[in-house]
């Protein structure tokens, strides 16, 4: 039966981030309720009156597309905004340090590391969440405390030059066979901490998906000494020597490239496949492996505490959930939170049709996944060695 497009988002979106039901903690309330205009008696015409008489914004985003953004942005509305590509260890990093030297010089983030925003960024008063209340009719509600914009789909790609419309693989664990030592392409896993969060979301919320495909694969039941099916994939994935990048935008020539006869499979985000179409190399989405070909990351927009222009960021959080707003980055992949935003029919990766196969973030568990970072760094380091 086919699913449209607004169906089948609806049905991820009722899954996930439900953690952000409970909310962000009155002292986030309550500098929420003090951020520019008051959201009792809110209208989009009043906040882009109040935008228009506050200093320009700088926003950030781990993709190059926000600069598009903000040069649309501006193009709308006459509010100046910078767009500034940062890495999400990079965002975490500068938003806390010009918090800690009140001296705020970048405005709204839309960042991917949602625990760290929910356990460190929010808690410590370093940013604010807000949700644009026009909006409350098309974003489920699981996305409106905080506010998350998108989720950016993550998933295993191999080369069809070599092998066709069949990825090679059907399964996780077939990444950590013998048959693809050192040819297992990702981002460093120390430099992405949504990877090490996906570890432990995964331990904690579907560990029984895992040791189901193990027995699948194998065809007998897992027997390990780590406390869980996931820690026995990750320790062997990691063992694996596995060739780890500095980014995604690395791994996916390395799939790719042209003229392989043992070509390297690979994690990338859904926007490698724009660059795969616009360079020429071969690359196609892993579907049907078990028990997901890749993961969802929610991304959250976060309004620096001390912004001097309080409106024209809310009124930037607003325009990024929009289709217009988000149109650059709903070119390479990322589904927007906005049941109303349309991914275009062009999009590279066509990952609109398998996120039903992702592993979609359970919120509920978000305060573990940021405890437990360390555990799982060190974890990989050591079976990395």
């Amino acid at each position: 039966m086919m699913i449209s497009e607004r169906g089948l988002r609806r049905s991820i979106f009722a899954a996930v981030t439900m953690a952000a039901v409970a909310g962000v903690g009155s002292a986030a309330l309550a500098q929420q309720a003090s951020l520019g205009i008051p959201d009792e008696g809110y209208t989009l015409e009043a906040l882009i009156e109040a935008a228009k008489s506050e200093p320009p914004i700088v926003v950030v985003d781990a993709t190059g597309k926000i600069v598009k953004m903000a040069e649309n942005f501006t193009a709308k509305y006459g509010i100046q905004a910078t767009g500034v590509k940062l890495a999400a260890q990079e965002q975490e990093d500068v938003l806390l340090r010009e918090h800690a030297a009140n001296n705020v010089q970048s405005d709204v983030f839309n960042m991917s590391n949602l625990p760290s925003v929910m356990s460190r960024i929010i808690p410590q008063n370093a940013g604010i969440s807000w949700f644009p209340p026009d909006l409350a009719s098309f974003v489920p509600i699981e996305y409106q405390n905080p506010a998350i914009t998108s989720n950016n789909p993550w998933v295993w790609v191999y080369n069809t030059e070599v092998y066709g419309e069949t990825c090679p693989i059907s399964n996780i664990w077939a990444l950590t066979d013998e048959e693809w030592k050192g040819r297992v392409a990702i981002p460093d896993p120390l430099l992405r901490n949504e990877t090490m969060f996906w570890f432990n979301q995964i331990e904690t919320n579907a560990d029984d998906a895992v040791r189901a495909a193990y027995e699948a694969h194998y065809g007998t039941p897992l027997e390990t000494t780590e406390a869980s099916a996931t820690a026995e994939w990750v320790k062997r994935l990691a063992g694996n020597s596995p060739n780890v990048t500095r980014s995604d935008t690395d791994v996916g020539p390395i799939v790719g490239a042209p003229g392989q006869t043992e070509p390297f499979m690979g994690f990338v985000s859904a926007a490698i496949f724009r660059d795969a179409r616009d360079n020429n190399f071969f690359m196609g989405l892993c579907a049907g492996v078990k028990p997901w070909v890749g993961q969802l990351t929610p991304r959250v927009a976060v309004i620096a505490t001390g912004t001097d222009s309080p409106n024209a960021a809310k009124l930037f959080v607003h325009f990024m959930m929009t289709e217009e707003g988000m149109a650059p980055q709903l070119a390479d992949g990322k589904i927007s939170t906005n049941t109303k935003a349309r991914m275009p029919e062009d999009e590279a990766s066509g990952v609109i049709h398998y996120s039903d196969q992702l592993y979609v973030n359970n919120s509920v568990t978000t305060p573990d996944d940021f405890a437990k970072l360390q555990d799982w760094q060190d974890f990989w380091t050591i079976s990395n060695r």
